[in-house]
Formats: C-alpha cells, sequence, structure tokens
C-alpha cells in the first residue's frame, strides 16, 4: 500500500530539519527523506582519527535565529554551547594581535595602536549596523514574488522608508555605497593593514568574490543583516553536528518521520500539481505538498524535470552560479600549539589568518587563474580549548577554514594538493611555529571533495553564489523567489532559496509557513 503524509522534505540538513518540524508543530503529518547515511550534510561532525572529533564542514554557527530555537525547543532537545560567543582576534605578524572583544583592555589597546583607525573602525561598523537593521525585516519574511510577478517597487519602498529612519544622510551614504566595492570602502577608511584586511575579510569569506568585486559592500550589509536576532559566532557542544541532533530529535518529538538512506528519485506530479515522490529504489509516497532542501538546479531540472519549467525558468536555473571557494583543513594535534602573543584564555576565539588587503586580492587574483595562493586566507578554530570532550584529554582538534581555494587548479590536484596543504602549514606556523610537530592526523576538503561527500553542486555551500544579483527578489532566480514554484505544492526549502545560506534556518521555517498558508488558502 501507498503510505501517505501531508507534507515530504526533501534533504535533513538543517533547513529540512527546521520545515519540517515547523511543518509539524503546525499538526501535519510529516515524511523527512535523506540520501546519505545520516542527517546534517555539510553540518556534520565526525572523527578523524580515533578519539579526535571535529565539525567535517561548516564549523560556526552565527545566524541561527532565537525564535527558531525558542519555537522547537533546542535547548530541550540537547542543544548546548560551551562558550556561546566567540570573540574574534586578526593575529598579526608583529603580535600586536587585533582583538575585536568587548573587554575594555582590548579597546583602549586597539585606541593606542591603531588610532583614528578605530574610531573610523567603530564608525564604519555602525554605520553597516544600522544599514542591516534596516534590511533585516526583509530577511525574516518571504521574498516579494509568487507566480512570476515582481513587486520590486513595494519592497524598495519600505527599505528606503526604513532607512530614512536613520536620517537623510544615512540613506545617501547608503544608496552611494550599495554598488561599490569593501575594497575600496577600506581603502578610503583606514591607513591600517589589519583593519583593511579584517573588513574586507568579513565581506567575502564563503563567497567566490574578491575585495574589490563591485557589491561588496552590500554583502557585508547582508551578512550582518542575517545576524540580527542571533547571538553571533558560537560552536555547540559536540561541534555542529550538535545542532543537527537537536534540530532531529525536535521534530521527532514534534512527530516527523525520518528516514535516512533515502534517495529521492523523482516529483511525481498529476494534473498540474505535486502528486508525491518517487524513491530510487521504486517506492512511491503520497503527499500533496513537498518542500526541498536540495539546491534549486538539483530540484527543478533533476527532481521534477524541465518539463515542468517553461524555457526562460529553465534556463534562468541552469544558469544559477555556484562556484565553491573555500577548502576545509581538520587537524588532530598531540597538544595546544603555541599561538605567539595570545593568551591562554584567547585560544578559543575565532582565529582569522589574512594577509594585508592587497595580498587578499593577490589570492583572489590567484584563484580565478586556477592557482593557489601563496599565502592563503583562513579562518581559524580550536573547538577542543571550549569542548574538551572533541579529543583526548590534553590534546587538540584544529578546524581551519581557507579561502579561495578554487574548483580546478592547472595541472590537475593530483600535483596541487599537497602544495596547498603545506602552504596552510607553513602560513600558520607563522604565528604557531611548533604547529607541524603537533600533527597527529589530518584531513584536507578541497571544493571537489566538498561536493562528492556532501552533494553540494561546484563545492559552494550556499546552493548558489551569495552575491547581489542573487539575494532577495533574485534568489535563486527572479521566477523563484519567494520559495513557491511554478507546480502547485512544491516549495524551496534550503539555503538556494531566500534568504540564502549560512546556518540559519530561515529558509526552513519561511517555506514551511508558505506551505501552511497556502494549504489553508485551498
Amino acid at each position: 500500500m501507498v503510505e501517505k503524509f501531508d507534507a515530504i522534505v526533501i534533504g535533513g540538513g538543517h533547513n529540512g530539519l527546521v520545515a519540517a518540524a515547523y511543518l509539524a508543530r503546525a499538526r501535519r503529518r510529516v515524511l523527512l527523506l535523506e540520501a546519505s547515511e545520516a542527517l546534517g550534510g555539510a553540518l556534520a561532525t565526525s572523527e578523524i582519527s580515533p578519539d579526535y572529533v571535529v565539525s567535517t564542514a561548516a564549523h560556526l554557527i552565527e545566524a541561527l535565529p532565537r525564535r527558531i530555537e525558542k519555537d522547537l525547543k533546542l535547548a530541550k532537545h540537547g542543544l548546548r554551547f560551551p562558550s556561546r560567543v566567540l570573540p574574534t582576534i586578526l593575529l598579526a605578524r608583529d603580535r600586536r594581535h587585533l582583538r575585536m572583544t568587548a573587554r575594555r583592555r582590548d579597546r583602549i589597546a586597539l585606541r593606542e595602536w591603531y588610532g583614528d583607525d578605530a574610531a573610523a573602525h567603530a564608525a564604519l561598523m555602525q554605520r553597516i549596523a544600522s544599514y542591516a537593521k534596516a534590511l533585516a525585516p526583509l530577511l525574516g519574511q518571504a521574498a516579494p514574488l509568487s507566480g512570476g510577478t515582481l513587486p520590486v517597487r513595494p519592497m524598495l519602498r519600505r527599505l528606503f522608508r526604513q532607512a530614512y529612519g536613520f536620517g537623510s544622510a544615512s540613506l545617501e551614504a547608503l544608496l552611494h555605497e550599495l554598488p561599490g566595492s569593501i575594497g575600496d570602502l577600506a581603502e578610503q577608511t583606514f591607513e591600517t593593514e589589519a583593519l583593511k584586511a579584517l573588513v574586507a575579510f568579513e565581506a567575502i569569506r564563503g563567497t567566490a568574490e574578491g575585495p574589490f568585486s563591485p557589491g561588496t559592500v552590500f554583502s557585508l550589509i547582508y551578512r550582518q543583516a542575517m545576524r540580527q536576532g542571533a547571538l553571533g559566532p558560537s560552536v555547540p557542544l559536540g561541534g555542529v553536528g550538535g545542532l543537527i541532533g537537536a534540530l532531529a530529535a525536535s521534530s521527532q518529538s514534534l512527530g516527523v518521520t525520518i528516514r535516512v538512506s533515502s534517495p529521492v528519485a523523482h516529483i511525481r506530479v498529476e494534473n498540474g500539481a505535486v502528486r508525491g515522490v518517487e524513491l530510487q529504489g521504486g517506492e512511491f509516497i503520497e503527499a500533496p505538498t513537498v518542500l526541498s532542501s536540495a539546491d534549486p538546479r538539483h530540484t527543478m531540472l533533476d527532481l521534477l524535470g524541465a518539463q515542468y519549467c517553461d524555457a526562460g525558468l529553465a534556463s534562468q536555473v541552469a544558469r544559477i552560479a555556484m562556484r565553491g571557494a573555500t577548502a576545509k583543513l581538520n587537524l588532530a594535534l598531540d597538544g595546544l600549539p603555541t599561538i605567539q602573543g595570545l593568551e591562554p584564555a584567547e585560544y578559543g576565539a575565532r582565529l582569522l589568518v589574512l594577509p594585508s588587503l592587497a595580498e587578499l586580492d593577490q589570492a583572489y587574483v590567484s584563484f580565478k587563474r586556477g592557482e593557489v595562493a601563496f599565502e592563503p586566507p583562513m579562518e581559524v578554530t580550536l573547538p577542543s580549548v571550549n569542548d574538551a570532550s572533541l579529543a583526548p584529554p590534553g590534546q587538540h582538534v584544529m578546524s581551519i577554514l581557507v579561502q579561495y581555494v578554487p574548483y580546478e587548479v592547472r595541472g590537475g590536484w593530483a600535483g596541487q594538493r599537497d602544495r596547498l596543504l603545506g602552504r596552510i602549514i607553513d602560513t600558520l606556523s607563522v604565528h604557531a611555529p611548533d604547529l607541524r610537530q603537533r600533527i597527529v592526523a589530518g584531513e584536507l576538503l578541497l571544493p571537489a571533495d566538498i561536493e562528492r561527500k556532501f552533494g553540494l553542486l561546484g563545492g559552494g555551500w550556499n546552493h548558489g553564489e551569495m552575491r547581489p544579483d542573487q539575494l532577495l527578489m533574485f534568489r535563486p532566480t527572479p521566477g523563484l523567489a519567494g520559495m513557491r514554484t511554478p507546480l502547485k505544492g512544491l516549495y524551496l526549502c534550503g539555503a538556494g532559496a531566500h534568504p540564502g545560506g549560512g546556518i540559519s534556518g530561515v529558509p526552513g521555517r519561511l517555506a514551511a509557513g508558505l506551505a501552511i498558508a497556502d494549504e489553508a488558502q485551498r
């Protein structure tokens, strides 16, 4: 007999789990189908060596709204944070590390070392925060697009009306800065190379854009807007997999049926509406509503089929930019490396290893050419400092995100993989000279490895690049913004949908809300 549900969610990543939980919370009978053997996708915690455990790919939660935590009672279901908000420290070669913390002595040191630049940084970030506050409400609701219409003007009027609340001068500055590059803005604002590099990196990290790419000022504003209602960079107990465990427990407590190792082959259609899904083994499961957290290209062209999209929409979907630009290195260490100039209490911070702004731009140029950067920019954490359960007593794990690593390199990765690994370790060893001697084991995931391991096309983490022409009413394409698809009963609920990537769960929550509202109208 055919199993029947009110709704089926495709994909057991965090957005799929959030969508399923909200649907079940609204008393729908929900089935969640995950293709792999485990939930989480790129939000996985795994063992890289016996007793050494680390967040395999994504390693920080920055944009998870407190609203979702409370609605789904995630704390009750095991979500814990050994250190709720990680401070950011940019490691400097001269050991005068740039500490972006709330500590009074760090603020004093910032003023003493950087003088006028410290005040300029505070003013810039306050301005960015005001723009982000105006933008944030648009990220917490479905993008204003449905059925192929594009009411852009009401959306922009609302944004500008909110921006006017900060004064006409702020609005004028916003309109001037939005299309600009973060590199140009940093050059105009600061004399200090460390502050230029810091501000630029915060705008471009995880993207395939360079510091002087147009629109990267907007990228920084958007990233800050995504953080509204969240507490900032943090690592759950047990790594990011701890969030997946809590979401799964919450979903099941609400009645969601979860099936792993259940890849969907097709979304079945009848009379212009969703009928259910067919698994790769041939099993058919019936439901009038399907939410897909897979990337939009896979959902629309593979699972659904281009025959259900008009030619224009199919062309838009096929052209979604999905370049990956980030590699992940996980290390097991036999002890805590000595990071020069860093206090013991600071080892649990979010550490940035950045060259100057000019070198950051050169790393981007190397990326575009399909080459390995000489000093790759990195975001580093030592999660075992705050969570001792991740490694044996007295030993540690290191998690490293490496920016500007191309999907393909000249001559192929077979001859370049060790070269990249050597450059990463050499760059880190400038600050931690004993790092190489402490390495017990390691795992390097290139963009192609990330694609193969997690099904992320092109090694891109966000199901579509987070650039201005693929955000808001353009995400993932103008014809699909709003999360509804042209097919009745089919919705997008993954990172490729509005408001985009990052660990937020907002696409899942918004898509579930739309599905529930549409069902009520029917």
